[in-house]
């Protein structure tokens, strides 16, 4: 297969969602090998789809009230919905081009549609613009600057300010920007802080706060 080809007929999207004959299959299996712009689509993707598999169980009461006729489909049938179609493989596929580095998603609690992203610097207060949020969407992005030293493996606290914790999640940093994709619902109007720590022991590396401001609920 051609890298044209690949391109003009969706193939990273068709072969994640199993939607290839076996030939088709063993055709972009082996443009892969040769491709890396592909490489890179099909790894980052597949990331996203192993965790919304996840996340469908964890949000089912909001999916059947959502999309009703759709939850009995399989979760396949969510990246054919017109919600998706900003969603978690045009993320991934998106953050590609414009950013060149790995996109995160926390393997809790994640819905489907996302709305802006924006940038938070190790130790920023959290006293300049708030960061708006769309509460239709339940989703949005913050991606978070990294400037410390690699480590095998790193956990992101999410809390509010005083404490409270909002989301803990494993996550994988393999550049200098790490994209979260968060749910509306658990981050009202507020200032909130993210801990970045190694996951073993435990210690902290970065801290970042910041403030959301979330309209249209």
């Amino acid at each position: 297969m051609e890298h044209r080809v690949a391109e003009e007929t969706n193939a990273v999207e068709r072969y994640l969602l199993d939607e290839f004959t076996p030939e088709e299959r063993g055709d972009f299996e082996a443009h892969l090998f040769d491709c890396a712009i592909c490489g890179d689509r099909v790894r980052q993707s597949a990331i996203a789809i192993a965790n919304v598999k996840e996340v469908l169980g964890e949000e089912r009461k909001y999916s059947e009230e959502s999309h009703g006729g759709i939850r009995n489909q399989g979760w396949a049938s969510w990246f054919r919905a017109p919600a998706l179609i900003p969603s978690v493989v045009a993320l991934a596929l998106a953050t590609v081009t414009a950013y060149q580095s790995w996109v995160y998603i926390p393997r809790l609690e994640q819905p489907r549609a996302f709305s802006s992203i924006e940038t938070i610097a190790p130790a920023a207060r959290g006293d300049g613009k708030p960061i708006q949020t769309d509460g239709r969407r339940p989703m949005f992005v913050l991606s978070f600057e990294m400037d410390s030293a690699p480590q095998d493996a790193y956990t992101c606290d999410f809390r509010r300010e005083g404490g409270a914790v909002v989301l803990k999640m494993a996550c994988d940093v393999a550049s200098d920007t790490l994209a979260v994709l968060l749910p509306t619902t658990k981050f009202p109007t507020g200032r909130y802080d993210m801990i970045l720590r190694a996951a073993k022991p435990g210690t902290e590396i970065q801290r970042y706060s910041f403030a959301i401001e979330r309209g249209q609920t």
